[in-house]
């Protein structure tokens, strides 16, 4: 079963139609104020005539066949026609004439965040804020829709009501389509290599000449929103080359004066989208689900993508392993015999939580409490200083329970822990064929103490039944 998916979205049913001249547009549409003008052509407020709704029509002059003007174009019809998204332009419909191309929009009389900057001079955070969150969460759904802009940039980004005054919401537009493509997806497979876009915008993998991938849309969001808070490009240069240098040398800094009023998670969220590699870079939804957007200031930093979280979780497992596994000499431990249970306490590590451990030390060694009642009711404490390392079958160290004897007679000796015991080394503890320790210092901690008859038993002793 073929199950639809986001990328394979069908085209809406937009008009697009055929007229004999230009002047049959006349007759539809009745023609307002120029809105703009562009190298494509001009943009007009018009009124339907037949349902008295506003709209903006786009004239194309129609290029040579074969050009790339051609292909850019029938491009944005394309893709219009595939997206129904709040924050990107709606086409409504087409229509062709033998000189010209007619894009039927809605209309925005705001006009472009360029023109509102200029009256502004910047942003305020919450502004800016307003305006990322809506265009980040366009580029989301485009990029669902495995669709790159590749031309985001102020211009590009239109304003739909025009504001009476400050404080009231923005709600932008994404337009021009012309640049944009359509891949096959994210993989090696669909980089794209052409460098295509505004200078000031284009991310530096885009410059370098060695493929890009979407990502390049989150650095153009970067640009865009250092531009919204302090006016100004964070890199600027005449060239494509002194721009990639200026780039790769300098990264993103934040000198001006008005950066002091900038909080510092709107800063660390512009280092996340300025990231001069793009593996390392925030995607789109990061940049949409981060707590500058969306106001949670308790959330706990994450890393920006997956590599730094794969990163991140290969150092932890690193310094667990360490942790779990130090060094012989450095694992000591020192065990407690009291009247109470028996306390096992790891210098410096903590106990672990499961009665089995495996380490890297050299020795076995296991605890056992004395069977007899009166080894029970001794109170006084002998400390071990020994590495502890697990057998091959997968022994390891057992935590001993002191029992009382007042709990030794409610409970049956059967039910207490088997363990081994160390045995005072003299001639009644020598079996046959046993032979004393040779190293001298075996020998003084094999000595029974005189306080507790608890202690280590060599390997190879057996305590009789």
């Amino acid at each position: 079963m073929n199950l639809m998916t986001s990328r394979d979205a069908p085209k809406r049913d937009v008009l697009d139609t055929r007229l004999k001249d230009d002047k049959d547009l006349r007759e539809i549409y009745d023609y307002g104020i120029k809105l703009g003008q562009g190298s494509f052509g001009d943009v007009y407020e018009a009124t339907h005539i037949k349902t008295q709704t506003k709209w903006a029509i786009k004239e194309v002059r129609r290029p040579a066949a074969g050009s790339s003007r051609v292909v850019m174009v029938d491009n944005e019809i394309d893709i219009l026609k595939r997206v129904n998204h709040a924050h990107i332009i709606h086409l409504e419909a087409v229509y062709r004439t033998p000189t010209k191309l007619y894009l039927v929009t809605e209309l925005c009389k705001g006009g472009d965040l360029r023109q509102l900057l200029q009256k502004k001079n910047f942003f305020t955070e919450d502004e800016t804020r307003n305006i990322i969150c809506s265009l980040a969460d366009a580029v989301v759904y485009l990029h669902k829709r495995v669709i790159a802009h590749r031309d985001l940039k102020l211009e590009n980004i239109l304003v739909k009501n025009s504001l009476k005054q400050d404080g009231d919401s923005i709600n932008i537009k994404v337009t021009d389509f012309g640049l944009s493509v359509k891949t096959g997806g994210v993989g090696i497979d669909n980089m794209m290599t052409e460098a295509c876009g505004t200078l000031s915008y284009m991310a530096p993998e885009m410059m370098s000449d060695r493929g890009y991938s979407h990502l390049c849309d989150v650095w153009s969001i970067g640009v865009v929103m250092y531009m919204l808070l302090c006016g100004e490009p964070p890199f600027a240069s005449k060239t494509k080359a002194l721009l990639l240098q200026e780039i790769m040398n300098n990264g993103v800094r934040f000198t001006q004066p008005i950066w002091d009023t900038v909080s510092d998670a709107a800063k660390h969220l512009l280092t996340c989208l300025l990231k001069v590699e793009p593996a390392f870079r925030m995607t789109a939804n990061q940049l949409r689900e981060s707590p500058w957007i969306t106001g949670d200031t308790n959330a706990p930093a994450a890393p920006s993508n997956m590599l730094e979280m794969m990163q991140n979780y290969m150092e932890q497992e690193e310094s667990n392993t360490d942790y779990l596994n130090p060094p012989c000499h450095d694992l000591i431990f020192s065990i407690k015999i009291r009247a109470q249970p028996l306390e096992v306490e790891p210098l410096p590590i903590p106990p672990p939580a499961s009665p089995e451990t495996n380490s890297n030390c050299s020795c076995n060694a296991k605890l056992r409490p004395e069977r007899s009642s009166s080894s029970r009711a001794s109170s006084a404490s002998t400390k071990l200083h020994h590495g502890i390392k697990a057998n091959k079958s997968g022994g390891g160290l057992q935590k001993d329970k002191r029992i009382s004897s007042s709990d030794t007679q409610r409970q049956p000796a059967a039910t207490q822990p088997s363990v081994k015991q160390r045995r005072p080394q003299g001639k009644k503890a020598l079996s046959a064929g046993q032979k004393p320790p040779s190293n001298p210092r075996k020998a003084d901690s094999q000595r029974p103490s005189t306080s507790s008859k608890v202690g280590l038993a060599p390997a190879n002793h057996q305590n009789p039944l």
